[in-house]
C-alpha cells in the first residue's frame, strides 16, 4: 500500500478509536458522531487516492460513495449505511442540534460496516 493511502486509513482509524472511546462518555455524542463521520470520510478518500483520484475537500459522504462506484458498483450498499452520518460533520457541531444517544450507537455500527467493507478493497 502506497504511504500516503496508509496514512489516510491510519487517520480514518485514529478517528474511529477516538469515536468509540467518546461513545461510553455521557454528553459527547455530538463529538462521537464527528468522528465517525470523520473515519468514514478518510477511508473513502483513501480509497480513491489509491485508485489515482485527486480528493475533493468535501464532507459529503454519499457524493464519496459515488465517486468510489465508478471503481466498483459494489459501493452502492454503502449509501443507506453513510446516509445521515455527514450530518455530523457540520450540524451537530454548531448551537441548534444535538444528537441522541441512539443516532450514536447507530453511527458507530454503521461506521464499523463501512470499516468492514472498505479496508479490506483498500489493502
Amino acid at each position: 500500500m502506497r504511504e500516503i493511502v496508509q496514512e489516510w486509513v491510519d487517520k480514518g482509524n485514529s478517528d474511529f478509536i477516538a469515536a468509540k472511546t467518546l461513545a461510553s462518555k455521557e454528553g459527547l455524542e455530538n463529538q462521537t458522531g464527528f468522528h465517525c463521520q470523520q473515519a468514514i470520510e478518510k477511508w473513502l478518500k483513501a480509497y480513491l487516492i489509491k485508485q489515482g483520484e485527486e480528493i475533493r475537500k468535501i464532507h459529503d459522504l454519499t457524493a464519496l460513495v459515488i465517486d468510489c462506484e465508478k471503481y466498483d458498483s459494489a459501493f452502492q450498499e454503502l449509501e443507506p449505511l453513510v446516509e445521515g452520518i455527514t450530518d455530523f460533520a457540520v450540524e451537530f457541531r454548531y448551537p441548534g442540534g444535538n444528537a441522541t444517544p441512539e443516532e450514536v450507537q447507530d453511527a458507530l455500527n454503521k461506521t464499523n460496516k463501512v470499516r468492514d467493507f472498505l479496508i479490506p478493497k483498500i489493502e
